[in-house]
């Protein structure tokens, strides 16, 4: 939508229709920008969704989700239909330096009913299909992936920074490997 009023804009990038993942390692570096009402994400979202299958029934990877007023913290999520409302299964990484002075690599490895989060090549987080019983596992499909730096919203808070002006989010790379033969690209 276009708004006359606003003063913000945020982008995306996506590759629904496009490219599809199933399992196998999802790895980018990246400098996340820093101000009050900023928020990155690179994440993923489950392949049915286009098929008309709602949020969050078609599941969500969330491999790095960070609010630029919170600068030390970033947050990884899975989010389906039988995960907490709000939080998801996630975890929460936490550096002593705040996350946009420096490059740092976010990352999934991502096998049959089980996802660990990764944050410059150390797990900080472990999810199986354990975890949900017998609600339900919805990451054993194809996802799409998405990364987007939004300005304002739930996550970041109604509150901007009235003296931003300007917010980079700079991806140095997007890598996608199998791991040990384990995972496949797929073309839309």
């Amino acid at each position: 939508n276009r708004c006359s009023e606003c003063q913000f804009t945020s982008a995306r990038m996506k590759t629904a229709r496009n490219v599809a993942f199933m399992y196998g390692r999802m790895e980018a570096r990246m400098k996340l920008p820093q101000g009050i009402g900023t928020w990155p994400a690179f994440w993923m979202l489950g392949g049915d969704l286009i098929e008309g299958v709602p949020w969050p029934e078609c599941g969500e990877i969330d491999i790095m989700e960070y609010r630029g007023d919170v600068s030390e913290r970033m947050t990884s999520a899975l989010h389906g239909p039988n995960t907490p409302k709000g939080s998801g299964l996630g975890t929460t990484f936490l550096s002593y330096a705040p996350l946009s002075a420096d490059y740092h690599t976010y990352a999934i490895e991502w096998r049959k009913n089980s996802i660990d989060f990764i944050v410059d090549g150390e797990i900080t987080g472990r999810y199986t299909s354990k975890d949900t019983g017998t609600r339900g596992w919805v990451f054993n499909q194809e996802f799409f992936l998405i990364l987007n730096l939004a300005v304002g919203g739930t996550y970041a808070g109604e509150f901007i920074d009235p003296e931003m002006n300007l917010a980079e989010f700079k991806v140095d790379y997007i890598r996608y490997y199998s791991v040990n033969g384990v995972g496949k690209v797929i073309k839309g």
